[in-house]
């Protein structure tokens, strides 16, 4: 009998161990570095050796092959793991070592851990892993099924398609269950939402776990469209006259808004931005909730104006 995980794939933690967000020019919660009044230097932060793990011991047998567990210590020593830093060995665990189990339909994996110093110098220190894996069971994806949270259904005010949606998930019923395919098909689900407007979309995976007969996982997504977005006003500050045209021709109020046409467009126009340009600090977006729509401005001058906060949502 299928039992649900209340995991939520433990729940985002599972899939977004790596970052899961998609930018749609709706936050910056950084402030611009250029042409902005020094700040004080903050306090440095503590010491910082590169982890080097050379060697992982496992203290029984494993499925996963050798050149697995090369791969796995590869892609740690191109991380930032703090030696210096005592926790490194729990993100080494969870994200490294459990990861690649999971990534191997290994879903309810348990790792332990623990880590020996080999030595090393004031750059680095090396390091080697002993670890106890209890692998459980392999799983295969058995189907891939979507909802919406609300009554408005999984396309909204839009024509995405059921089909649509599974094609963004990149693995097929019957495959060895691969929790990083999972989380592509997440970013791939949110790009596609974000493109019809719906900026602040989010794809809530749940599962299914089927145990008695054969390892099978069904994925089970519900989806939050949220309010839809057009675009309002389009300013634009210092762009050459040539060029505003193919703005108002790629942007246009009215239209659904959709972040990667603006993105495309500063591509297309990348040779004649200003030095330091980019649209975290020089693209100001008007959030209108109750309207639904999103007033932008584009600042192509040298030294634009002192920095506020780009963004902002206007609740009336």
């Amino acid at each position: 009998m299928a039992r649900r995980a209340a995991l939520r794939f433990g729940l985002l933690a599972v899939f977004c161990s790596l970052p899961c967000t998609v930018f749609n020019g709706a936050q910056f919660p950084f402030p611009p570095e250029r042409c902005s009044v020094p700040v004080r230097t903050q306090k440095a932060i503590t010491t910082w050796r590169k982890v080097i793990v050379k060697r992982i011991d496992f203290d029984g047998p494993i499925h996963l092959s050798q050149s697995d567990v090369a791969q796995i210590i590869k892609e740690a020593n191109h991380k930032k793991l703090n030696a210096d830093d005592p926790e490194w060995i729990k993100e080494f665990t969870e994200i490294s070592l459990r990861g690649a189990w999971q990534d191997h339909g290994y879903f309810k994996v348990i790792v332990t851990s623990q880590a020996r110093s080999l030595g090393g110098n004031s750059s680095e220190e090396r390091f080697l892993v002993s670890a106890h894996v209890e692998e459980g069971l392999q799983y295969r994806l058995r189907d891939i099924r979507f909802r919406s949270s609300t009554d408005i259904g999984i396309g909204g005010d839009s024509t995405i398609s059921e089909a649509e949606l599974r094609a963004a998930i990149p693995i097929r019923d019957g495959e060895i269950f691969n929790v990083a395919l999972i989380r592509t098909g997440i970013v791939a689900l949110t790009k596609l939402y974000d493109s019809h407007g719906y900026i602040d979309f989010t794809a809530v995976p749940d599962t299914e776990i089927d145990d008695d007969l054969r390892p099978w996982i069904s994925l089970v997504f519900t989806l939050d469209l949220q309010k839809q977005f057009r675009v309002g006003k389009v300013v634009l500050v210092g762009l050459d006259p040539k060029l505003e045209a193919r703005v108002t021709e790629l942007i246009r109020p009215g239209d659904i808004y959709n972040y990667e046409v603006v993105e495309d467009f500063l591509k297309e126009i990348r040779a004649v931005l200003p030095s330091g340009f980019s649209i975290g600090e020089d693209v100001r977006f008007l959030r209108n909730f109750k309207a639904g729509i999103i007033d932008l401005t584009f600042d192509f001058r040298t030294c634009p104006w002192p920095w506020i906060s780009k963004v902002q949502n206007h609740r009336p």
